[in-house]
């Protein structure tokens, strides 16, 4: 007890200086705020993202650096007693422990930094680092610069699974370069050097089987599900038109069922690479499967021969997010969003014209989010003032839930400040508005021997049709297309048409110098159901 008293009469008076006294009013102001955080974040219930990173990252570092400053000033202090004796025999840069009030005072600090300190930097690292991997976290500290990513994220089929869970995983491994990138990030933040919009994490992005089947078992057998899908004319009547199509999702698991299908893709015995020449992995000109049995097919559309060196690009092997990749990240584009709208009733589909003038308003080029709200608002509010003044007086209301229908919809979607929209990000997943499947199933790409990769619509879909006269039967049969398309257009990827907003006319893609501007046959673009002009 006598070394511990003198040991502590020894520390106070070695922190009986300036630097010392400042390092622990530090200490003792940070373990006071840390402990009132915990306590507070525990009983609040309404949780704020910068109160947390303030409790649980800003004020341990400044705790730690309280901690180093109290023996800065002790040992400068030290060092000027020792001078000041001006003993020959006594070194007074170093520090002697084996004089017992030195070693009790060391004994004394020591003793209450484990005690006291290191239990409060303990709790609040270990809050620290499960507040690192939530959701709360990543969407909402950079609040503008993730703004996009998070708004898609809390609207999506995944909105209940953190981020990390799928951009990290688990192990530490990749717990410690997901940190390192981010330190990275956030230089860029604070730099304001990062890309509008956020390129795409392909090259950082972890193997799927090791994220996405934590959950998901591609090798499971599906067979065929039925898939409706449904669509808004862009027409006065608003029409709405259902594709009923059966997709051949199949499976990779031989226990269960034959190995076939969409899902085959993901066999595990075999394997798929390609190689993309740019960041969105869109254009896809070398693909390579490789049989269980190591057997390798290579099939290119550069129209060199299978041995020539590949394309330089992004090497990729198929997995879950080579087509399901915006999974948790849908930037929906005008034409879908306004049919989700149209189907769940937020919009009255009565109104004429509201599809197609909805479309209009969301493809608007606007500065910010606020423009916008008053862009869409001006455009709808003037489109029935003008042309339907009777519908604006007796249906003032279903106009008026129209606009903020259509303005909630573009603020999901669209994020100026980051430049980011339906166009920012392809999804790959389908092939109507992006090329999606189309990037390797478009016939062009081609075997030595001469075989091309199948851009059969029947190789994975079958279509649904009600038989005349029978509306609750239904048979098999190739696409009818809503549009009377002649036959020369046939071979036209949905994309190339269902681009995301209006469609396209004749004159949207033919020279009209070539005398097409005066043709005067049928419009190959015109609804045949109802037969309303579009326009735009």
């Amino acid at each position: 007890m006598s070394t511990f008293r003198e040991g502590l009469r020894t520390l106070v008076s070695l922190c009986d200086n300036f630097i010392s006294i400042v390092g622990l009013v530090i200490v003792a102001v940070s373990t006071l705020l840390i402990v009132t955080f915990i306590v507070f974040s525990l009983i609040t219930t309404n949780p704020n993202p910068y109160f947390d990173i303030v409790g649980y990252m800003v004020l341990p570092g400044v705790l730690v650096m309280g901690l180093l400053i109290v023996p800065v000033g002790v040992y400068l202090k030290y060092r000027r007693r020792l001078r000041e004796a001006a003993d020959p025999d006594v070194d007074p840069v170093a520090i002697n422990l084996r004089d017992r009030r030195i070693r009790g005072a060391a004994l004394v600090f020591s003793g209450a930094t484990f005690l006291v300190v290191l239990p409060i930097l303990a709790v609040s690292g270990y809050e620290g680092y499960h507040y690192t991997e939530s959701t709360e976290f990543c969407a909402k500290v950079c609040h503008t610069v993730m703004e996009p990513q998070g708004v898609a994220h809390a609207s999506s089929p995944h909105a209940r699974v953190r981020c990390a869970a799928c951009h990290i995983g688990e192990g530490a491994g990749w717990f410690v370069k997901s940190k390192l990138s981010g330190t990275r990030q956030v230089f860029a933040v604070w730099l304001n050097t990062y890309s509008r919009p956020i390129p795409p994490a392909i090259t950082e992005l972890r193997p799927a089987r090791e994220t996405c089947e934590e959950c998901h078992w591609p090798a499971k057998f599906f067979g065929s599900q039925l898939k409706e899908y449904v669509h808004y004319s862009p027409d006065e009547a608003n029409s709405r038109r259902v594709v009923r199509a059966i997709l051949k999702v199949g499976g990779a698991d031989e226990s269960i069922g034959r190995v076939e299908g969409i899902h085959m893709h993901m066999i595990t015995e075999a394997k798929i690479q390609y190689v993309a020449s740019d960041e969105h992995l869109q254009d896809i000109r070398w693909v390579k499967h490789i049989a269980k049995d190591g057997t390798e097919e290579v099939y290119r559309s550069d129209g060199l021969p299978a041995d020539a060196p590949p394309p330089e690009g992004i090497v990729r092997t198929v997995d879950c997010m080579d087509c399901h990749n915006r999974g948790a990240h849908h930037f929906r584009p005008p034409a879908r969003a306004i049919d989700l709208e149209l189907e769940a009733g937020r919009i009255d589909r009565t109104l004429p014209f509201i599809k197609r003038e909805s479309v209009k308003a969301m493809l608007i080029p606007y500065d910010s989010v606020e423009a916008a709200e008053a862009g869409i608002r001006k455009h709808l509010m003037t489109f029935y003032a003008e042309n339907y003044p009777e519908i604006l007086k007796s249906r003032g209301d279903a106009v008026e839930a129209a606009v903020s229908a259509v303005q909630a919809a573009y603020r999901r979607n669209n994020f100026p400040y980051m430049r980011v929209n339906w166009q920012s990000y392809p999804e790959n997943i389908g092939h109507m508005m992006s090329s999606g499947c189309f990037r390797c199933h478009d016939g062009r790409h081609v075997s030595d021997d001469g075989r091309a990769i199948s851009s059969s619509c029947e190789t994975c879909h079958t279509f649904l049709t009600p038989v005349e006269g029978q509306p609750n039967i239904y048979r098999e049969g190739p696409f009818v297309h809503s549009f009377d398309l002649d036959p020369r257009h046939s071979n036209l990827r949905c994309e190339q048409c269902h681009n995301g907003g209006l469609l396209l006319l004749c004159r949207d893609c033919h020279d009209q110098l070539q005398g097409l501007a005066k043709w005067t046959g049928r419009d190959l673009f015109r609804p045949a159901n109802p037969p309303a002009p579009l326009e735009g």
